[in-house]
């Protein structure tokens, strides 16, 4: 009578002998100072800064200097995004104008 294949249940599997070859996970020193040198470069966001006021904490004036801090923080960057749209928005008119006019001089499009 052939033997019986032991089998274990799952809390007693048998221990998996060591991978000592097997790669350590993480990462390298070197990679450990690559990201540290790239983070290094990183520029913090820079908190608002409200100037000190006589106005208690709670007070209409001293949400309103709070708000005009953030509104003076944010608005470059708005009049930054508000030009790349429109200069988006010129360039694909004009791409449009450009193809109108090639297609009806051409006689591809009778106008």
């Amino acid at each position: 009578m052939a033997k019986r294949e032991k089998r274990f249940r799952p809390d007693q599997r048998p221990k998996l002998k060591s991978h000592a070859d097997a790669p350590k996970r993480g990462l390298t020193p070197a990679e450990e100072a690559a990201a540290a040198a790239y983070e290094a470069t990183l520029v913090a966001p820079k908190p608002t800064v409200i100037a000190g006021t006589s106005a208690p904490i709670g007070s209409r004036a001293a949400s309103t200097q709070r708000l005009t801090a953030e509104i003076a923080e944010e608005l470059p960057i708005v009049r930054r995004d508000l030009r790349r749209i429109l200069l988006t928005y010129g360039a694909m008119l004009a791409l449009l104008a450009a193809i109108w006019f090639v297609a009806t001089s051409t006689g591809f499009i009778a106008a």
